[in-house]
């Protein structure tokens, strides 16, 4: 766009100096066209210095092939005409590493295979979130250039999670120190990236794919344990019945035991006499000869 304006203004020029030697009515045209020549050149020229910066990017300016130290916000901006601007990327992005093809930036397996302090070779499913310092991308052009992911970002993952996996056993990784695997490798990867300008924001651990024999162990235990908790459940459920027997045998001997004792035989010759009595009511005929079992008729229904 500069070229186009330096072209306008040496045409316009041109025309002026041309209008100086020719007649009217061609130097009044040759006036009019170096005026728009001009015009157009002015216009060419602001354009050439303005540029726009997109929203979440930095621009890196180069002039003659120099990176400048300061890099762009986004929004517009007037630069040198003759410089030009290159976006990158400061916002918070991903990184993922898996063993599932079309999952991470790599296609095919591109899981972290890592030797555990057992010996054993463990596969590790990795995203992870981070973002470009704005104060650094001028720097961080200049030294690594635009693609951070394969230059820094796959060497430093591998390297920081393969050092934290070998003080750990294969089911340590797996199961009870996995988040402590964690805080290790985001801290590693924090004090190795924020000295080349790339803030690291979180470690994701997705997966951790363990030999099949291990696999198999460990659902082993996992279905014992289970075993062993349903077996203590049942032993207290049963004590539980158990208790709640001997307390309901405790009562109903308690109970027959008070009975027991309040059966004198005059209660029991009063309650003989109301029953009996009870009887006779019913119009029942009832034979009785002193203290002996009494006979009772009963009427036939009509």
């Amino acid at each position: 766009m500069i070229f186009l304006a330096l072209l306008l203004f040496v045409g316009g020029l041109a025309a002026w100096r041309a209008k100086k030697h020719l007649g009217f009515p061609m130097s009044e045209r040759l006036g009019i066209i170096h005026l728009i020549a001009w015009v157009a050149a002015a216009v060419c020229a602001v354009v050439s210095m303005a540029v726009v910066v997109s929203p979440g990017m930095a621009g890196v300016m180069l002039l003659f092939g120099k990176v400048q130290d300061e890099a762009l916000p986004s929004g517009l901006h007037f630069i040198n005409p003759f410089a030009t601007v290159v976006e990158m990327e400061v916002r918070t992005r991903n990184y993922t590493m898996s063993n599932i093809t079309d999952e991470g930036q790599k296609k095919g397996d591109d899981s972290i295979a890592v030797i555990t302090s057992d010996g054993l070779t463990v596969k590790l499913d990795c995203t992870i979130f981070y973002s470009l310092q704005m104060a650094m991308v001028s720097k961080i052009y200049r030294d690594i250039g635009p693609d951070v992911e394969d230059k820094i970002l796959r060497s430093e993952i591998r390297a920081s999670l393969r050092d934290a996996a070998a003080n750990l056993t294969a089911t340590d990784l797996y199961t009870l120190k996995r988040q402590s695997f964690v805080d290790n490798v985001t801290k590693t990867l924090k004090a190795s990236f924020e000295s080349r300008g790339i803030t690291m924001e979180q470690v994701l651990l997705r997966n951790v794919i363990l030999p099949d024999q291990i696999t198999k162990a460990i659902n082993d235990k996992i279905a014992a344990d289970q075993d062993a908790q349903k077996m203590i459940f049942v032993l207290q459920k049963e004590k539980q019945e158990a208790e709640r027997k001997r307390i309901e045998a405790e009562g109903q001997a308690t109970a027959q035991k008070i009975v027991s004792q309040s059966l004198t035989p005059q209660i029991l010759e009063y309650q003989r006499i109301q029953a009996l009595r009870y009887v006779g009511e019913k119009g029942n005929l009832i034979i009785t000869n002193g203290g002996a079992t009494p006979m009772i008729q009963i009427p036939a229904k009509k």
